[in-house]
């Protein structure tokens, strides 16, 4: 007969054995980092009571710690102190394995380790781990700081342009109260004109119209120069932009640009010969 069942106690097979093993090691490991824990937030109790610049020579004398050794004690009591016991996933961690997943932020810790066959995981697969996720978050902010940078963009020009085309229908109603101004002045002119009598009226009122028509060429004028001068500026900031960009579209829409002003004060120019000289 089987001496187990003799003496019913279980028989230790190398299964058994291993499993006792990997017990005592996931205890171990658990012990250390809560000991690592305890140790941390006694030393930061000490800290706060100690002499300002006396701390690191407490360390030497009193607990034979290097101060660089302390404060990571110190950081594992305040990262991971709160959650040890409500964390299961924290529980699973050995002191070397808690050190490195420090650098991971707090929000990202638990997620990465239920992801992660910790127990299994060498340290240096485990480094290499929070590497790759460091430079995973990394590009992920550095992509959403993008994406606000764009949004931000694009809730700009969207103002710009509102308020542009706000301003456009502003002159909009203007010209068009000036036009029918001359409308009315001219229709007025025009019955003035079968009355002989009032010659006197009628010159007052061809004045009034011929003020009113140099208002609406102004106001005509005004309107067109601002689009112009506002479409101008936004160009100049695309070709701005282009330079840092895309150097090539920079200098092909300079170019057309600098003719396009050059060709303009040309054309100015021609006009100007064809005015009057000013009387004297």
């Amino acid at each position: 007969m089987d001496e187990s069942a003799l003496t019913g106690i279980p028989e230790r097979t190398p299964d058994r054995i291993a499993d006792e093993i990997t017990l005592i090691k996931e205890q171990t490991k658990k012990y250390l980092l809560i000991s690592a824990v305890e140790i941390g937030r006694r030393l930061a109790e000490v800290k706060e009571k100690i002499p300002y610049g006396e701390f690191t020579a407490w360390l030497k004398e009193a607990v034979q710690y290097s101060e660089t050794t302390a404060y990571r004690l110190i950081r594992i009591a305040e990262e991971y102190g709160p959650g040890l016991s409500q964390t299961e996933s924290f529980a699973r961690l050995g002191y070397t394995q808690a050190l490195i997943l420090l650098g991971l932020p707090a929000e990202e810790r638990a997620e990465f380790i239920t992801q992660l066959d910790i127990e299994n995981m060498a340290v240096r697969e485990l480094q290499q781990a929070v590497t790759d996720r460091k430079k995973t978050l990394a590009e992920k902010t550095a992509l959403q700081k993008e994406r606000d940078t764009q949004q931000s963009k694009i809730s700009k020009l969207s103002g710009e342009l509102a308020e542009a085309n706000k301003e456009k229908e502003e002159k909009k109603t203007s010209f068009w109260a000036e036009q029918e101004k001359v409308t009315i002045l001219q229709r007025e002119l025009d019955a003035l004109k079968d009355k002989s009598a009032i010659a006197q009226s009628i010159a007052a009122l061809e004045r009034e119209t011929k003020i009113a028509r140099i208002n609406l060429s102004m106001a005509r004028a005004d309107a067109r120069y601002d689009l112009i001068t506002k479409g101008f500026d936004d160009l100049v900031m695309e070709i701005k932009e282009m330079a840092a960009t895309d150097p090539e579209a920079f200098k092909l829409y300079f170019e057309q640009t600098d003719q396009f002003i050059s060709e303009a004060s040309q054309r100015l120019r021609r006009i100007k010969k064809t005015l009057p000289e000013p009387s004297l």
